[in-house]
Formats: structure tokens, sequence, C-alpha cells
């Protein structure tokens, strides 16, 4: 991990907190995990609660061909127009 330029050397001595702040951050990427274990954990959490739910009555895609019938002339009428 490099020092950020607005501390420039200051990050690499142990004049101030900083280095050692930069040092802990680096081992606490070790020996906390990868984000990906993080990810699937939390992931696993959520989905544990999860309910499957019936698909509504008024899902667009489920009532299609029943609005395209109703809807004929209409559809009809607007491709003529076009």
């Amino acid at each position: 991990m490099t020092a950020p330029s607005s501390h420039g050397s200051l990050g690499y001595t142990t004049d101030l907190p900083l280095e050692s702040m930069y040092r802990h951050a680096r081992a606490a990427r070790i020996y906390d995990g990868p984000d990906e274990v993080h990810k699937v954990t939390v992931a696993r959490r959520i989905l544990r609660r999860y309910e499957a739910r019936d698909v509504p009555t008024e899902h667009v895609p489920t009532r299609r061909a029943e609005a395209e019938k109703k809807f004929a002339h209409l559809l009809d009428t607007t491709a003529i127009n076009s």
C-alpha cells in the first residue's frame, strides 16, 4: 500500500500514526478474508429469509396474449397509422 500524495513520506515514517494505520490495514486484508467471502455470507443470510411469492394477477408478461386479443382492433389501427 502506498502513501497518499497529500502525506508524502510521512506515510512511511513512524513520526505519525499514519504509518501504523497503513500497516494494520494491509494486514487486515489478509486476516479479514476476501470481500467475496463476505458478500456470499451476506447473500446466504438474506436468501434464507426469502419466500417465493405467486405471480400477481396484474403481471403484464403473463397476460400479454389476453391483452393483445382484447385490444387487437386498437393495435391494428395503430399499425396502419404508423
